[in-house]
């Protein structure tokens, strides 16, 4: 599954690359639409001090707010497609530098409406039952009374919106840093050949059966990230910096609770996973000494995690992965599946062949008005194919959002985390549970099946869970206003590791300290905890829908459907698990163990 060399964007075959076409024709065309949309940007502010005249002029500012943000979505899908599939478009990174900047004027221009419908008050809700163009935004209006306390005024509300673009560049910055700055020595197998290292393929080499192989690359790979260690240390606290900031200026008593509450999700959420997850780290050293076991090794490595349990892998070309994605999720009905594989092989929603400049990982960008475009790098194994289908969860979940909500439901920033990676988790289980039923006979398949299980709890319910809890200990400093540095960020990480290896990893501690600089989830606060609350719902509910409970699979569709028109523990409610409690979290690690 390595790779000797690697392919510029101008050479991948256009059967792999996205439907841009389906957005805009062309940057110019793009350019269009982001001059008209600037120009739109009066009429928004042409409202400011009038939202008390009735519900007829609320409706229309409402209509207005939510087609200017549409057409925004659209604009960005774009860009941003554009700059994760080739970091070195520059054309991509200024058009979507230009686009914050955009968003952040939008921002700012429409910071006076919900301080305005604030001092409105119930009347909110009772114009909501008078005028039927209002009656969608009831749950909306409940939500932005709920959260009045964290509200500022007018002034303040502006300044936030146009602080959004450059907070961001934080983000951006690591984003540059380390998929096109940073540079990584090549990997040499046992053979002594040389194997590039780039973000789009490293893992593929790092799942090799050559052990050689795997060392150094994971050896190379950290490596670049130490080199740059203090720079991406300063850029990361600058951004802590920004959200505690952010927290204290809505009056939130820490970070943590900043990111929940506008969710109406219970910090206990957290702390129940974070608890369930220490009483239970024990399973993690069992499974690294089976693992060293079957490997026949003297001692297990970091580099090992990710090596294959069976010499020769199934190979899973792409084509034939969608159709076991299709097969998987046969329980949720025709039209999803007959949606999802059009989606993959007629309608260009995937971007799936690796190459030079490619974002790290995989991603779905959502949209309303667009289609769930996905990024990935596609290499022809069943970890490939898991992590499409983990991403199509996400991608179908926008989509029937998108035919079923209006506009202001389906706002992935105003989606929790946790309910969106519940979406892309189920997609994997319920594939992982059909194809161990339907290739049941074949023992080598089996095993691979296996790997890639246990490949994706580890990066959900093993890295993840350390990540979140990394996360508190910074921001817990941060918050007492005490000392963060490159030095204080290694040590942290390298000591979660320390626990969650035990004494049966022989850890490389310099190498796994820099970890933390390899995700940049981090940059938004609290989100990587979510991954493990997801996977937890989603075993929870998959195993509902595998043994026919009634009606389990409509409740999970309903649950898809809802976008945020409802608060997260209810989402969960109505998909029929109950996240408030730590059952189903001991659940999954029933399933891991």
């Amino acid at each position: 599954m390595t790779v000797s060399k690697v392919l510029e964007r101008k050479d991948v075959p256009q059967e792999s690359k996205w439907n841009d076409k389906a957005l805009f024709a062309s940057w110019d065309a793009w350019q269009t639409e982001a001059a008209a949309l600037k120009s739109t940007l009066p009429q928004l502010t042409a409202f400011d001090g009038k939202l008390d005249q009735g519900p007829t002029v609320l409706a229309g500012w409402l209509a207005l707010v939510t087609g200017v943000d549409r057409r925004l979505m659209r604009l960005w899908s774009y860009a941003y497609m554009a700059n994760a599939v080739d970091a070195n478009d520059t054309t991509a990174k200024e058009n979507l530098g230009q686009l914050m900047g955009l968003y952040a004027r939008f921002k700012a221009a429409s910071a006076f409406a919900e301080p305005a419908m604030l001092q409105l008050g119930e009347t909110l809700l009772a114009w909501a039952k008078e005028e039927p163009r209002l009656t969608p935004y009831e749950h909306y209006f409940d939500d932005l009374l709920r959260q009045k306390a964290h509200r500022r005024s007018a002034e303040v509300e502006e300044i936030l919106g146009m602080v959004q673009e450059p907070f961001s560049q934080t983000e951006v910055t690591a984003s540059e840093l380390t998929d096109l700055e940073m540079k990584f020595a090549a990997a040499l197998d046992s053979r002594g050949q040389a194997h590039p290292v780039i973000q789009a393929t490293a893992p593929q080499s790092l799942q090799d059966a050559d052990r050689e192989l795997r060392r150094t690359t994971w050896e190379a790979y950290y490596d670049g990230y130490l080199d740059l260690q203090n720079t991406l240390a300063s850029n990361y606290i600058a951004s802590v910096k920004q959200n505690l900031f952010l927290a204290r200026v809505r009056g939130y008593n820490s970070v943590l609770e900043a990111q929940l509450a506008p969710f109406n999700m219970p910090l206990e959420v957290f702390h129940n996973l974070i608890d369930t997850y220490k009483a239970n780290i024990s399973t993690w050293h069992r499974y690294w000494e089976v693992k060293r076991k079957v490997l026949g090794v003297d001692k297990l490595h970091p580099y090992d995690i990710w090596a294959p349990i069976v010499q020769k892998q199934p190979a899973v070309p792409y084509r034939e992965g969608v159709d076991m994605i299709c097969a998987g999720m046969a329980p949720l009905g025709e039209e999803y599946v007959a949606v999802l594989r059009r989606g993959c092989l007629e309608d260009g929603w995937v971007d799936y062949a690796p190459n030079a400049g490619k974002a790290k990982g995989a991603a779905s960008g959502p949209g309303y008005d667009t289609p769930p475009f996905i990024y990935t790098s596609y290499n022809d194994s069943l970890l490939a194919m898991s992590t499409l289908a983990h991403e199509l969860g996400h991608s179908m979940h926008t989509y029937l959002t998108d035919v079923t909500q209006p506009h202001i439901y389906n706002d992935v920033f105003g989606l929790s985390m946790s309910a969106a990676e519940t979406a892309s988790n189920f997609n994997q289980a319920l594939v992982r549970a059909r194809l161990m039923q339907s290739r049941a006979d074949d023992a080598v398949f089996q095993m691979a099946l296996i790997d890639e299980a246990m490949s994706n709890f580890h990066r959900y319910f093993f890295i993840m869970p350390t990540l979140a809890r990394f996360e508190f200990e910074v921001y817990s400093r941060a918050e007492q206003d005490l000392p963060l540095s490159a030095a204080i960020l290694n040590e942290l990480m390298a000591g979660l590791y320390a626990e969650g290896y035990g004494d049966t990893m022989a850890d490389d501690r310099e190498r796994t300290a820099i970890t933390w600089a390899q995700f940049g989830h981090l940059y938004v606060p609290y989100y990587t905890f979510q991954y493990s609350i997801g996977i937890s719902a989603a075993h929870d509910l998959a195993t509902q829908v595998l043994t026919g409970s009634d009606g389990a699979a409509g409740s999970y569709l309903d649950f898809l459907k809802a976008g945020n028109s409802l608060y997260t523990m209810d989402l969960f409610d109505l998909a029929g698990v109950d996240m408030t409690k730590p059952d189903a979290v001991e659940k999954a690690f029933t399933v891991l163990s």
